[in-house]
């Protein structure tokens, strides 16, 4: 009988001769070998960390999100609150040669950024998902969870006054934005999908 995919235990993959062949002030071309001797090469940057930060709104549960004016979309962006884990990519670089565990890291991080964005304190904090980009793309999103977060003023950067504002949508308002394509982080539209999902906003009849 087949061993159940979902019951086997991930292992770390072997990376011998692991080396940087360039690295820029964001990402850094990495080339190493696996187990078999194949050469392998992908790119990487800095992990990231994204908010999703419950409350209420029209007697359901609701997200409070941000209103960013964004180069990427051309204007405006409805966005999951968050930054960077790492302030630089020589940050980043250090701390993976200390081989600690990453994830207090990115949690005091995405703490940082939930106060500064959108000016919340307190509240539970729980990991919702690592959200890869690829295998040759190497940026890990790190998704938290809020719950019971204190909602106050933003503390925002002084190059990100009037660029960032907050909103709260409510489940409803989310799915009829992700329908429309509004929110256009890819990424951070898929953890949405699952969150409505996971919350029951999503049925099929």
């Amino acid at each position: 009988m087949q061993e159940d995919f979902k019951s086997q235990s991930p292992k770390m993959e072997a990376r011998n001769n692991f080396a940087v062949a360039h690295a820029g002030s964001i990402f850094e071309t990495v080339n190493w070998e696996d187990g078999h001797g194949l050469k392998l090469e992908a790119v990487r940057r800095s992990p990231g960390a994204r908010l999703m930060i419950e409350t209420e709104k029209d007697g359901m549960k609701a997200l409070l999100m941000t209103r960013e004016i964004r180069r990427e979309a051309n204007g405006y962006d409805i966005r999951l609150p968050g930054g960077k884990v790492f302030d630089s990519l020589k940050d980043f670089q250090e701390y993976e040669k200390s081989r600690k565990d990453i994830l207090p890291v990115a949690e005091a991080a995405a703490k940082k950024e939930g106060k500064e964005e959108a000016g919340i304190s307190g509240g539970e904090y729980s990991l919702f998902e690592v959200s890869k980009a690829g295998a040759s793309v190497e940026w890990d999103l790190f998704y938290f969870r809020v719950v019971g977060a204190e909602i106050g003023e933003q503390e925002l950067e002084k190059g990100e006054m009037g660029k960032i504002e907050t909103i709260t949508l409510s489940a409803k308002e989310i799915f009829e934005k992700l329908s429309k394509r509004e929110i256009k982080e890819g990424r951070s539209a898929d953890m949405l999908w699952r969150w409505l999902n996971e919350n029951g906003f999503i049925k099929f009849a």
